[in-house]
């Protein structure tokens, strides 16, 4: 019965980090990936996003496409985030899927006590987008390290 739940837990986990972008997982570092689907067209989507980690000062935003946002964050003890934003159009266009990711750039932060999801969490909020209309988050402990110990400010 152990193994079984084992074999169990093991193909759900893969299953999740496959579901989210179609390439494996880093669990060398502490990671989140949460999917965000809402009634918004990506165009707005977009520009509250780049526009909040412009007014977050840990934040340095990288390379923006349409579809596509990049950023660093640096916390205040030195650590450093890879924080990503990818966006497809659903419904015709009057809706979008976006995928964030965070993942610590140091090998020695696998357990991170929500950092991750809380570096994505505090740009989609601060965006004001967890206000928009059909705003639905997805996450879990398996795709997001220390969700359930993450406390935002």
């Amino acid at each position: 019965m152990a193994v079984r739940t084992l074999v169990v837990a093991c193909a759900l986990f893969l299953g999740m980090c496959f579901i989210t972008s179609g390439e494996r997982t880093e669990t060398t570092h502490a990671f989140c990936k949460i999917v965000w689907l809402l009634a918004v067209p990506c165009d707005q989507v977009n520009m509250a996003i780049v526009t909040q980690i412009k007014a977050m000062g840990s934040y340095k935003l990288g390379p923006v496409t349409p579809l596509l946002i990049q950023a660093n964050h640096t916390s205040a003890v030195g650590q450093v985030e890879n924080v990503n934003f990818t966006m497809s159009a659903i419904s015709m266009g009057l809706g979008c899927h976006v995928q964030g990711s965070s993942v610590s750039a140091f090998w020695f932060s696998l357990f991170d006590n929500g950092t991750n999801y809380c570096n994505l969490h505090n740009i989609i909020q601060g965006s004001g987008l967890t206000k928009a209309p059909g705003f639905v988050e997805f996450t879990n402990e398996w795709l997001c390290l220390g969700f359930g110990l993450s406390s935002c400010k």
